[in-house]
């Protein structure tokens, strides 16, 4: 018997590093500012004006929208940061994956402050 959680497993940084980097942060990710901007035209109306979704807007989201935005990215950086301390491979995975962790995290700033 497995007594494992996928959720705990990828925030301890028990995932392997593809799979926490391209899986959660990359696809996952993307699937959940997907929802959360859908669900923000569908019950608050907010960037009704936009017929395609070339970019995303997320000045105008409410503040319910943008702390899930804040937490989520927090949570999916913590496990990506602790997979790659973890990685046994090579050094430039290690370091780039670092890189782009950390300007995910900077970029967080531009919800909020623009």
């Amino acid at each position: 018997m497995i007594n494992s959680i996928p959720i705990k497993d990828f925030f301890e940084g028990k995932v392997k590093l593809w799979k926490s980097y391209w899986l959660v942060g990359e696809l996952l990710n993307g699937l959940v500012l997907l929802i959360i901007f859908n669900l923000e035209i569908y019950f608050f109306n907010a960037n009704s004006s936009v017929s395609q979704i070339p970019f995303f807007n997320f000045s105008n989201l409410t503040i319910i929208s943008k702390l899930t935005i804040f937490i989520w990215t927090i949570f999916i950086s913590i496990g990506i940061w602790r997979s790659a301390e973890n990685y046994k491979g090579n050094i430039f995975w290690i370091i780039l994956t670092f890189i782009i962790v950390a300007y995910r995290c900077y970029s967080l700033r531009l919800i909020f402050f623009v």
